[in-house]
């Protein structure tokens, strides 16, 4: 695919990975629409860079999706691709954890994929595009983090069957599978020398990938693979995969 003048929307772009996959596609000329709850850094990315519009929603809100949905429609028509990125989570032993706490990373995670996917991907035009952005961890099994590894697990068979139903759409759905990234989310070990030495000991590349090494691999995804594949799970994770454990 060819990104020069595409039409892109992605969700949770005001930091972390979709801020880097926004910023990525503008490089390549491309006119990206950030959805994301955080008002304040989606506005400053939108002085920043001109073909960046930033649209406050919460993509767990069918009604917030829908008017995003129309700001969208009524300035281009239609989409070429849909980068799914937004995502929370939590992190607690399993009885310890907070019951609307889960719910509220599954409403986030999976259903606002879903959400996002049923109403934005209305938009999408002939030869388009859906990336749902996966972990490693929606098969590499570890504690604490339930709610988080089972909505991105059903993301993977979300994906999947997706891209069987779309495939008549001539569109192609796609799933990004990453490992440990240098994000906000992961500010509560990353910064912590124990813990991240734990984490690399994990991972046989020994480091930790910043956001700008998965908005590429994104966008070469995009440019060099997304016309003839499909359902597809593509893994950017420093070899973690490879250890289940």
């Amino acid at each position: 695919m060819n990104l020069k003048n595409k039409i892109v929307v992605v969700t949770g772009a005001s930091n972390g990975i979709g801020r880097a996959c926004a910023e990525g596609f503008l490089t390549k000329n491309a006119k990206v629409y950030g959805i994301d709850i955080d008002e304040y850094n989606g506005k400053k990315l939108e002085k920043e860079f001109k073909n960046f519009t930033y649209i406050q929603g919460d993509i767990s809100n069918a009604i917030d999706i829908s008017r995003a949905k129309k700001i969208i429609l009524d300035k281009e028509g239609k989409i070429d691709v849909l980068i799914n990125n937004a995502a929370k989570q939590t992190s607690s032993s399993f009885f310890e954890t907070n019951i609307d706490d889960f719910k509220d990373v599954i409403n986030t995670n999976l259903i606002g994929t879903f959400i996002c996917s049923k109403i934005i991907g209305e938009l999408i035009d002939k030869n388009g595009k859906i990336i749902n952005m996966l972990s490693v961890h929606s098969e590499v099994i570890r504690k604490n983090k339930y709610a988080y590894d089972a909505s991105k697990a059903g993301i993977e068979m979300l994906t999947k069957e997706m891209a069987l139903e779309f495939v008549d759409s001539d569109i192609s759905v796609l799933g990004i599978s990453y490992g440990a990234c240098n994000t906000d989310m992961n500010k509560e070990w990353i910064n912590i020398k124990e813990k991240r030495n734990e984490t690399l000991e994990k991972i046989p590349m020994k480091w930790i990938a910043e956001p700008k090494e998965i908005s590429s691999f994104v966008i070469s995804v995009l440019e060099n693979f997304s016309d003839y594949t499909t359902g597809n799970i593509f893994t950017i994770d420093g070899g973690r995969s490879l250890l289940r454990w």
